[in-house]
């Protein structure tokens, strides 16, 4: 085996000799063949550096039966081949490759079929650039050659675009204001031949000027660098996104490098609108103004301004595409009125090129009124009987078409008589009176509402005048069961040696006042001692205390001040009186389901007013009259009693009143009540009416003929009418009370006195009044030193119970 390997190693090497000294006698005698009638043809190709090229080659036989032997690729003026293509002893039906290392090398490939042959180089090099010659052996034809004339074509380097700051602009996005000029700069290094630089926008070419420089590089090489210089004037809106482009080009074998840079653009806003500019607005409501722009790129930012002040609280911006929105919410005001609201569009990068939309706002409101007393008055020093005049100023949009007048809220009507005059916008009084002074306003109105005006307090200076009078009862009636009744205020009632507050109190303005206090009795007018009363501010206090008959009268109580003095006193008139006496002849009985009405006769009322009470258990019931209706649903105690401002009568109490039959009680006893059918009732209620009836008529006549009552005297012509009194007569039975009657504050009053009236027993006097049946405050009360005694009631028994009623008054 390994003779074998030996063997055919050396007959390898050996056919390889063979073959370099026949390639070699080959190209010699190649070289030296430069006989004329054998020229060589020649063909020119070009190829660019970095791409490939194809160097064709003729090795068609002449003849059918003939075939290729080797292909040899020369250059010029070198002997050496740098390629070769061996078919004459193939191996597994393959020919032989071979390429000079040192100038194609991998480069190169060789393709004999299909016809034309050719030899392929790729990654051309400037350096491939030369004449090649191809020889093509034969079997049997003579040898051919062929020639290749190989330009390499160099192309540019990929233009760069500066702007006049040498920044690249394929690295930088730069934008450009609208209607700026636009110069950029494109350079070109290499390129052989050397390049033709074209500038375009879009499809549009661009004429510009070119410039070629060398220079010389880090090495000593020569560079070459062509400069193109394009100016775009007064950039437009087209120009936005627009493509520019600079090209380099030198041969029509390769696409020429080519730089685009696209045009960014800021432009200013195109529009701004403000919507429905139209409408009314009215003050104090809330709306939402809406803004929108367009056109601006970037996007315009908007704001709002009212005059010279701009709206940044309440707005709302966003986008809407390339639309700006921005929604004010607006409350105008009165003082908006005429003013102008503008939206204004601003490019943040072209602050220069704003614009905006105006809108004059028209703003309806309520009447702004404002009231005035007239500028010739003295508002301090206006008494009565001066003439007045207010004046009223409205300020409204739109106009007002009433005004209305208010003095203490009630509304003023032109009335020549009572002195009121309306003129326009303005009120005249004449002739005040204290009664004109107070609170006076104005109210103007419109479609948007009415408003009033400021208040403006007109003082009348006035003497005084009586304003109320009160009646202070004793500390110890504060909390009275039953409360005593409250009487009218100008009447008194007081015991012999007791003690009565009156309290004067008088309007007058100004409020410095002066008091004096007189007495009247029978005609005679006498002043009461200062040291008698005080006085404070407008009010003065007088504690009364009547000795004698002849101290009861009417007291008077003067004020003045530096109007003037008050032309009529405050009068009290102070009366002889005491408390009620008890109610008489209490029936209860059945009204209907669980009800229960009560009715008594009521007895003499001590000289003044009264009212009933009734105690059910804890509740509580008063009456005008002593008649009351009740809801029962046991049997129960009720207790009575009759009131006036003097104190309580003695109780009348009717135990265990229930549903059933008809109690009657007489004076201060107490009877159980008896059952009855209803037939029987209203037989004996009709029966006891008719005997009521009858027994009254006799009664009259009798007392018309037994008893002649007190009568009073005729009126006398002054303020103040004197009644004899019988006190002398009944020997000081205070049943029979000397009584007066007013004319000025009050009516005629007159003390009704019946001739049988009970004396009120002696006993009862002087005594004090148990706390634990007086209980409320809201009446006027007795003064402190009188005392009275709630005798403790007897409850009679039975046998009582037929008792004749003894009537007060018939």
């Amino acid at each position: 085996m390994l003779w074998i390997l030996i063997v055919v190693t050396c007959f390898e090497v050996s056919t390889l000799a063979d073959a370099q000294s026949e390639r070699t006698t080959s190209l010699d005698e190649d070289a030296n063949n430069n006989e004329p009638d054998h020229p060589v043809p020649m063909v020119s190709i070009q190829g660019v550096a970095g791409q490939r090229a194809i160097l064709p080659c003729n090795i068609q036989p002449r003849e059918p039966n003939d075939a290729v032997t080797m292909v040899l690729w020369f250059r010029k003026d070198n002997g050496d081949p740098l390629y070769s293509y061996d078919a004459r002893i193939r191996q597994y039906g393959k020919a032989k490759f071979w390429s000079a290392t040192n100038v194609w090398g991998h480069r190169a490939t060789f393709r004999a079929s299909p016809p034309p042959a050719q030899l392929t180089i790729q990654d051309i090099r400037e350096s491939d650039e030369g004449v090649y010659r191809c020889r093509v052996d034969f079997r049997n034809s003579p040898t051919r050659n062929f020639k290749v004339n190989f330009t390499v074509i160099v192309p540019p380097s990929k233009p760069i675009i500066y702007d006049t700051k040498r920044r690249d602009m394929s690295k930088l996005l730069e934008a450009y204001p609208e209607g700026a000029d636009l110069i950029l700069i494109c350079e070109v290094h290499g390129g052989k031949p050397r390049p033709r630089v074209v500038w375009s926008l879009g499809s549009q070419k661009i004429d510009a000027p070119t410039e070629v420089r060398e220079t010389q590089g880090p090495e000593g090489e020569s560079n070459v660098i062509t400069i193109s210089n394009v100016t775009v004037k007064g950039l437009t809106r087209s120009h936005h996104h627009a493509k520019l482009s600079c090209e380099a080009s030198n041969t029509h074998l390769a696409p020429p490098p080519k730089t685009t840079v696209t045009i960014e653009l800021n432009m200013k806003p195109l529009k701004v609108e403000i919507s429905e500019k139209n409408k009314t607005l009215s003050a104090g409501n809330k709306y939402e103004v809406e803004c929108r722009s367009t056109g601006s790129k970037p996007t315009a930012i908007l704001t709002w301004w009212k005059t010279s002040k701009q709206l940044r609280k309440t707005v709302k911006n966003f986008q809407e595409g390339s639309t700006s929105v921005s929604v004010l919410h607006l409350i105008p005001t009165i003082e908006d009125d005429g003013k102008f609201l503008a939206c204004r569009a601003e490019n943040p990068k072209l602050p220069e090129a704003a614009i905006e939309d105006r809108w004059k706002l028209k703003v309806h409101y309520a009447p702004i009124v404002t009231l005035k007393m007239g500028s010739s008055l003295d508002p301090k020093h206006i008494k009565e009987g001066d003439d007045v005049y207010f004046e009223c100023t409205v300020r409204s949009n739109p106009r007002a078409y009433k005004l209305t007048w208010f003095h203490e809220e009630e509304e003023l009507h032109y009335d020549v008589t009572a002195g009121i005059v309306l003129s326009d916008h303005s009120l005249v009084l004449q002739s005040i009176t204290r009664e004109s002074a107070g609170k006076y306003t104005c109210m103007a109105t419109n479609v948007e509402g009415h408003e009033s005006s400021n208040i403006v307090n007109l003082e009348v200076m006035f003497s005084p005048i009586c304003k109320h009078v009160l009646n202070f009862g004793g500390w110890r009636y504060q909390n009275a069961t039953p409360p005593p009744f409250n009487v009218p205020e100008d009447v008194h009632g007081a015991l012999k040696h007791e003690t009565i507050s009156l309290v004067c109190e008088v309007e007058a303005n100004p409020t410095t006042v002066t008091f004096h206090w007189t007495f009247n009795s029978s005609g005679d007018l006498n002043d009461i001692p200062s040291t008698k009363y005080t006085s404070e501010g407008t009010i003065s206090r007088l504690n009364y205390t009547p000795s004698t008959d002849m101290d009861y009268g009417t007291l008077g109580c003067w004020a003045s001040n530096v109007v003037g003095q008050s032309k009529q006193p405050c009068l009290y008139q102070v009366i002889a009186a005491g408390r009620p006496y008890p109610l008489q002849n209490c029936t209860a009985y059945n009204q209907s389901g669980s009800s229960i009405r009560i009715s008594c006769v009521e007895g003499y009322d001590g000289g003044l007013p009264q009212k009933f009470i009734a105690f059910v258990g804890k509740h509580r019931y008063e009456s005008l009259s002593p008649y009351w209706e009740l809801e029962l649903h046991k049997p129960t105690t009720v207790i009575l009693y009759a009131v006036n401002v003097k104190g309580s009568s003695d109780p009348v109490i009717m135990e265990e009143v229930a549903l059933k039959g008809v109690a009657k009680f007489t004076g201060s006893e107490s009877v159980s009540s008896v059952d009855m059918s209803p037939i029987l009732i209203g037989l004996g209620g009709t029966a006891t009416g008719l005997g009521l009836i009858v027994t009254g008529v006799l009664m009259a006549l009798w007392r018309r003929h037994a008893a002649t009552p007190t009568k009073p005297k005729p009126l006398q012509q002054s303020s103040i009418a004197t009644f004899a009194s019988k006190a002398e007569e009944e020997d000081g039975n205070p049943d029979l009370i000397p009584t007066t009657a007013l004319t000025h504050h009050l009516t005629d009053r007159k003390i009704p006195i019946c001739g049988s009236l009970p004396r009120r027993p002696r006993q009862l006097e002087g005594r004090e009044m148990s706390h634990d049946v007086l209980e409320d405050s809201t009446y006027p009360r007795t003064s402190p030193n009188t005392f009275y005694s709630l005798q403790r009631p007897h409850r009679y028994s039975e046998s009582m119970r037929n008792t004749a009623i003894q009537e007060s008054c018939i």
